[in-house]
């Protein structure tokens, strides 16, 4: 069955799917494309606020041989604005990158003998990053979708790998002077042009 799907969480997968070893090689990274794992918008809560443990959902997470990659993607019909090569992402999405990373150096690759220890424990070092969030509470839907997404990372790597913020910016051929060359403060910029696939105006072939 051929499935069409339309716009940016549609780019994204198809991106993932079908781009994977030109992305790599864009972030520099030789490992073998057969050998990774990804998960497509993963879900931890909704976008949540100050003093919330939810996180929202990053649009992709890629597992390589070299790196953890926490990933956004944009395209050109985002409502995020480029100014001077300059993709400013929202308050919410850098603070969720920062926390994710925090809870796969403390959870994936730390000693804590359950999450209730760890959501104990953990937030006096999540509180020392001035960040008004709360660890997830034990024995919730969001500690859960966590914890398996934290196991996977902790039985793919022997040791901690390099974490990197990725920005996916999806365009139809754009010029390469309508393309962001930043984003956020430490995000590496990946541009994907999906015009060879494109249906029609944002559609896409799955």
């Amino acid at each position: 069955m051929e499935i069409i799907a339309y716009g940016e969480d549609a780019l994204t997968f198809w991106a993932m799917k079908n781009k994977l070893p030109t992305i790599l090689q864009v972030l520099k990274d030789t490992s073998d494309p057969d050998h990774c794992q990804g998960f497509f918008r993963p879900s931890f809560g909704r976008r949540g606020g100050e003093n919330s443990s939810q996180l929202g959902e990053f649009d992709f997470i890629l597992l390589t041989d070299m790196c953890i990659y926490l990933g956004e993607s944009k395209w050109q019909r985002s409502s995020e604005k480029i100014s001077e090569g300059v993709l400013e992402l929202r308050a919410e999405q850098l603070t969720r990158h920062i926390v994710f990373k925090f809870y796969i150096e403390e959870w994936a690759f730390g000693s804590y003998p359950t999450w209730r220890t760890f959501e104990e424990m953990a937030r006096i070092k999540l509180d020392a990053l001035n960040l008004t969030k709360q660890i997830a509470p034990a024995e919730s839907q969001l500690a859960r979708n966590l914890q398996t997404i934290l196991d996977v990372i902790k039985r793919r790597y022997t040791v901690p790998p390099t974490i990197k913020n990725v920005l996916l910016f999806l365009h139809d051929g754009a010029a390469i002077s309508q393309l962001p060359q930043k984003a956020g403060r430490d995000f590496e910029v990946v541009a994907i042009d999906y015009s060879e696939d494109d249906v029609s105006e944002g559609f896409i072939k799955l």
